[in-house]
């Protein structure tokens, strides 16, 4: 190194900048190139928590973070954590990839206990790292988590692509847009001004996917779980498991449906992303992420965006991805028509496809469309056309179907219960081609609350009581799951209905379902 600014300070001397001494000379290329040397070797190890001890699926946030970094000269890798040695697996990591930076994902309350954890062993293997956590969660309880635990550096709220690089470069909060952080002990919070408008030029897969995921060939492999929230009954089964090398397909972001139990939802998107609307990525780029993921042994995509009022685009996307004879699992956020349905059907080698009407009452779908506080409303004889549909196309490919329903809903009644029940029962019985395991692909799950939904933010209005508010009291609650001592599986109960009733209008509808 030296030789090299030896030699560049005679090519200076020879272009005749004869006026600058040798010594301010040296110093300053020491100063361009450690600079240059730092930022090219940046590594920002993103950690991905598990879900119990197995394998979750990792963050869309994390996908695209770690894709922007990339294309901006960032090196950066993902970590997926999986056993139950957690700590000495991050300090292993640490040890392993060197890092200035660690980001961890905090999208969903679940992983409240685990966040902490793993900062603090992040911070136990090198002080001087800088650990910053995003996501929907992290966001609602900026303050409340930077009071909790001082293993935490910084939150980044909302969008973070933008934010998260100008603070690896600079390294200096008080730059960076979207960011909480406590400074001299005081806490400060910049609002969220930066929002993603346009989707273009990012991605969510790698031309090598070992490059990008940690372990990439052991992870796809293996099954991980597609969702998880456990309750104390065993009966009620909600950890669903992916297919065999199945990955997320980045498709878009933000909903404008406003379910008034979902943190995500048109209320939680505009508070917590400054967003009320969904946004999609152009179809090119998408396909161009199937293809890369199709050449790292991805068989299966999983799709859980859309379509909502425009089914145009699904059109077109599904005709794109017809080409790379991949399997689907499609979860829309509304009833899917029967165009969409055949388009599936004949884009991909297999599909599976999962709807979620919510309850089988029509009153009570109604009435909550009604209030603002639910999806698009369609009738049972709607949803069952839907399902003819789907029978007809898949039924001789050995195509699947899951159906999500939810009990404990606001307004609902016993009647609107049982018509859940009687709805489910007629589906089992007329559609068994498509439930190929019932205990799996039949739920009616209780009503849990989540942070930042309209739920969250207003019981009252939804004639409701919290038993959960706080960081502390999430910590507790994922804490308590390793043990499997939960004083509040639920996190919340209707005034005219407990949480222990609610759990037990679900256990009854699983057992009526595997009897049935």
């Amino acid at each position: 190194m030296r030789r090299i600014l030896k030699d560049f300070f005679i090519y200076l001397k020879i272009k005749g900048h004869r006026n600058l001494r040798r010594t301010k000379i040296l110093k300053i290329l020491d100063i361009i190139l450690f600079c240059l040397h730092s930022l090219s070797n940046i590594v920002t190890l993103f950690f991905q928590p598990a879900v119990g001890n197995q394998y979750g699926i990792i963050s869309l946030g994390f996908l695209s973070l770690s894709g922007y970094l990339r294309k901006n000269g960032i090196d950066s890798k993902i970590v997926v954590l999986v056993d139950k040695d957690m700590e000495d697996t991050v300090e292993k990591k640490i040890c392993q990839f060197r890092p200035k930076i660690v980001c961890i994902s905090f999208h969903w309350y679940i992983h409240a206990y685990e966040i902490v954890k793993i900062a603090e062993a992040v911070k136990k293997t090198d002080p001087n790292i800088k650990v910053v956590i995003g996501g929907h969660s992290s966001t609602y309880f900026d303050k409340q988590i930077l009071d909790f635990t001082s293993s935490i550096d910084v939150i980044i709220k909302g969008d973070g692509e933008k934010p998260l690089l100008e603070y690896i470069i600079s390294q200096n909060p008080q730059k960076v847009e979207n960011i909480s952080f406590k400074k001299n002990g005081e806490f400060v919070s910049k609002p969220v001004t930066y929002r993603q408008v346009t989707l273009e030029n990012l991605t969510g897969a790698n031309e090598n996917m070992n490059e990008m995921i940690d372990e990439w060939d052991k992870y796809i492999k293996t099954k991980r779980v597609r969702t998880s929230a456990p309750i104390s009954s065993s009966t009620i089964v909600e950890e669903v498991e992916t297919r065999p090398s199945e990955f997320y397909l980045y498709v878009g972001k933000g909903c404008g449906f406003n379910c008034c139990f979902c943190g995500s939802s048109k209320t939680g998107n505009s508070r917590i992303f400054n967003r009320g609307a969904s946004v999609y990525r152009p179809i090119e780029d998408v396909v161009k992420d199937a293809a890369l993921l199709k050449n790292n042994g991805v068989e299966s995509l999983f799709i859980d965006f859309g379509p909502f009022n425009d089914e145009s685009y699904f059109l077109k996307l599904f005709d794109r991805l017809s080409k790379l004879d991949l399997g689907v699992v499609y979860l829309p956020w509304n009833l899917p028509s029967n165009d969409i349905i055949s388009k599936l059907s004949t884009s991909f080698s297999d599909f599976e496809i999962q709807i979620s009407p919510d309850s089988g009452s029509e009153r009570l779908r109604k009435d909550l469309c009604h209030r603002g506080f639910h999806r698009e409303f369609y009738s049972n004889a709607l949803l069952k056309k839907s399902i003819d549909k789907i029978a007809e196309v898949g039924s001789s490919r050995g195509s699947q179907l899951f159906l999500w329903f939810m009990c404990g809903l606001p307004f609902e009644s016993e009647e609107d219960y049982l018509e859940t029940l009687n709805l489910s029962v007629l589906m089992k019985k007329n559609y068994h081609q498509l439930f190929n395991s019932t205990q799996d692909q039949l739920n009616c799950v209780p009503l849990r609350l989540t942070p930042g939904s309209p739920i969250d933010l207003w019981p009252d209005k939804f004639d409701m009581r919290k038993l959960r508010s706080s960081f502390k009291d999430y910590y507790g609650y994922c804490k308590d799951l390793i043990s499997g001592k939960i004083e509040h599986p639920l996190g919340l109960e209707r005034n005219d209905l407990s949480e222990a009733e609610v759990i037990k209008r679900a256990v009854h509808y699983k057992e009526n379902i595997l009897s049935a």
